[in-house]
């Protein structure tokens, strides 16, 4: 009897001098296209599997770029405290420092037209040194979040910010603070902070799932 594929009935063979070859697809392969697509193949060829494998990638890669914006736009949800203290209640255990250093832009194009608008009693906060600091900042505390969380804490007290400025006038942030885990979080934030906290680590949790699939451990 012929070794057919089981989806599509295509002969599985090795191949000859005048006939291609069309091996199964791994079973894992398959686990894979199911879990990503929602199909339920059981068992897929090179013939009829190719296609769903790459869409399945794609859809994998798709949603990680999407997952990456949206955590870098909502970085700021992350919780990063700049009190020194906190309520006696709080139950907290210090991981280690992170800092971050960042610097933003130059050219004098741009700080010719920025000491225009100074000039002019005018902030842009889409050009000039504004922009410049604010894209700053976003990039250390992505930064500072990243290496948090790498650490297993889940905020960062007594956090600094520094602003400066080089000699060819580009942006520089220093940000650093001390990781943390406060097991008791939701007694330390307000309400709507805890939640935009969950829903961050949500997103992370997301892409840490998606980054595993895409490397094939499908397991987790």
């Amino acid at each position: 009897m012929a070794d057919e594929c089981q989806n599509c009935g295509s002969a599985i063979t090795p191949g000859s001098t005048f006939k291609s070859a069309n091996e199964r697809k791994s079973s894992e392969t398959v686990t894979f296209v199911n879990l990503i697509m929602g199909t339920n193949y059981s068992g897929l060829c090179y013939k009829c599997g190719t296609t769903p494998e790459a869409q399945a990638k794609q859809a994998i890669l798709s949603e990680l770029a999407d997952k990456s914006a949206l955590a870098q736009d909502r970085v700021t949800d992350f919780p990063m405290l700049t009190m020194s203290w906190l309520p006696a209640t709080a139950d907290i255990r210090l991981k280690n420092l992170v800092t971050a250093n960042i610097t933003v832009g130059t050219g004098f194009f741009n700080e010719f037209t920025q000491g225009f608008s100074d000039f002019a009693g005018m902030v842009n906060v889409n050009s000039g040194m504004s922009h410049k600091v604010n894209k700053g900042e976003a990039a250390a505390r992505s930064l500072l979040a990243m290496k948090a969380r790498s650490l297993g804490a889940n905020c960062i007290v007594g956090v600094d910010i520094d602003y400066g400025t080089t000699n060819n006038n580009a942006a520089t942030v220093n940000m650093q603070g001390t990781a943390a885990v406060i097991t008791n979080l939701r007694d330390i934030l307000a309400d709507d902070a805890f939640k935009k906290a969950q829903e961050l680590e949500e997103i992370y949790a997301r892409i840490a799932q998606l980054q595993r699939w895409h490397t094939g451990d499908i397991a987790n």
